[in-house]
């Protein structure tokens, strides 16, 4: 008996995709790096549903890998090649269970588009801060799953600072309710915190309730052209201060992913001429619709608040040229650049990609100490370090040379450990906010304390004995 029919008796055929075309798109990761094999892809549409297919696949030993909007890059969420597993989506859950506004909180099922989310919120006057280049796609189950970082993490934090309470199943069938949105619960062990970051190995997040902020009614976003990395951590420094702390963002782009954006992208204009060796984009917000303009008091705008400071930090040499928005569509064409670095890598060619932190006080170090190891491995390489500096995460990319490398497949594991070398040196993590997935399972067991691995290994005998909960992932 093929393992997809004792799951007939849980969902209908409308809920269950066992043809190898349709199931297509659920076996290949988002960057064509992952693909896999499945006896079906399952979509439940409710938590008891899950608990089901959960106590169906404890008894029958057969393994679930779960997926959200199937956008990670580290292959968590892509079955192996044998074809005994079932992919569990959980896409179909997709209802916000309840939102409070006085509370500031909403209950949310895992397959909720983070994008529909931030839409919601809106609508209340509220802010849901998680925000991603894929988060018209990407679920807040696979958020979680992940601890996903984006570009505001340097105010809110990651998904998990982000998350007051989950809803779990266990391999079993067994349902965890760690929902209440309460924001102080000091009754003992936090286990939702287990669970954030697992990427599905300890058990199944169907719901989480997650924190409501202020909605930011007024912007001020700049580009701004710097002649090296240390002058944009001493910016940012600068920024977080002048501003009361109401920095957002504050992204690093290097001249060469800059030419690879305008090049691959010519729609999107350059705004700054000639590319500065390094660009920052950075924005500040505030809730206070007063904020957009002056008062009697002499309290000046948040716009005018960004345009002094770009023009003391012209007079210190930390930026030698720099655009700041006028108007939403203004802002939005300078956030247009940020956003298609990954699309754009990807079609100039198939980049070396990492997703690697430090201190804020490292990043020159290890920009410069990555680029002198790749340099010795291959000089022509073109070195596309960008990301999100306000928390020292960097994506510290590899495109081939521009016309073609003929020796760049041979060479990539060698690029890769260059970067890894100056890493190690200076004490970062391998993973900031993509998770570990099947990429990184070996690298982490070779860089993470052998304590720590231990006990995770643990964790992972206690909930799942049976190695049924997406094997080969983030623990061996």
């Amino acid at each position: 008996m093929n393992d997809l029919q004792h799951f007939f008796s849980v969902l209908g055929d409308n809920d269950i995709l066992h043809q190898q075309n349709d199931m297509a798109p659920h076996l290949m990761d988002w960057r064509g790096q992952f693909d896999g094999s499945a006896q079906g892809v399952l979509f439940p549409r409710s938590t008891k549903q899950v608990a089901q297919i959960m106590a169906i696949a404890d008894e029958h030993d057969i393994t679930i890998v779960p997926q959200g909007g199937n956008t990670g890059l580290v292959g968590g969420g892509i079955p192996d090649k044998s074809g005994q597993s079932i992919v569990l989506s959980l896409t179909r859950m997709n209802k916000v269970r309840e939102l409070s506004v006085q509370n500031r909180s909403m209950i949310v099922e895992s397959g909720c588009i983070l994008q529909e989310l931030h839409k919601i919120a809106e609508e209340h006057n509220l802010y849901f801060p998680l925000n991603l280049a894929a988060k018209g796609s990407c679920t807040i189950g696979g958020n979680l799953s992940t601890n996903a970082g984006g570009v505001n993490v340097v105010r809110y934090g990651n998904a998990r600072d982000l998350c007051l309470g989950i809803e779990v199943v266990l391999l079993g069938g067994r349902v965890m309710n760690l929902l209440s949105p309460l924001r102080k619960d000091n009754t003992g062990y936090d286990l939702k915190h287990l669970f954030i970051g697992s990427e599905g190995t300890l058990g199944i997040i169907t719901a989480a309730s997650c924190k409501l902020f202020s909605l930011p009614k007024v912007r001020a976003t700049a580009l701004a052209g710097i002649r090296d990395i240390d002058s944009g951590v001493e910016l940012l420094g600068r920024l977080q201060t002048k501003s009361g702390e109401q920095v957002e963002a504050f992204e690093l782009m290097p001249a060469s992913l800059l030419k690879i954006i305008f090049k691959q992208f010519p729609d999107i204009p350059c705004p700054l001429s000639p590319l500065p060796e390094f660009m920052v984009l950075m924005e500040i917000a505030s809730s206070d619709e007063k904020d957009g303009q002056p008062d009697k008091n002499g309290k000046i705008p948040l716009h005018s608040v960004m345009e002094n400071f770009l023009a003391e930090a012209f007079e210190d040499g930390l930026v030698n040229d720099a655009t700041l928005a006028q108007n939403e569509t203004q802002r939005q064409k300078l956030w247009d650049i940020r956003e298609h670095g990954p699309e754009s890598t990807k079609r100039e060619s198939t980049p070396i990609n990492t997703d690697i932190s430090v201190c804020r006080s490292d990043l020159s170090a290890f920009y410069n100490g990555a680029t002198e190891e790749v340099r010795k491995v291959c000089t022509r390489t073109r070195i596309c370090g960008y990301g999100h500096m306000g928390d020292g995460n960097l994506h510290f990319n590899l495109i081939e040379a521009d016309g073609g490398d003929p020796g760049w497949e041979q060479k990539r594991e060698a690029l890769k450990d260059a970067i890894y070398i100056a890493l190690d040196k200076i004490g970062g993590s391998i993973s900031a906010e993509h998770g570990i997935g099947q990429m990184k399972v070996d690298q982490l067991q070779q860089v993470k304390d052998p304590i720590a691995l231990e006990m995770m290994a643990q964790l992972k005998e206690l909930f799942d004995p049976k190695g049924l909960l997406n094997p080969g992932k983030v623990v061996k």
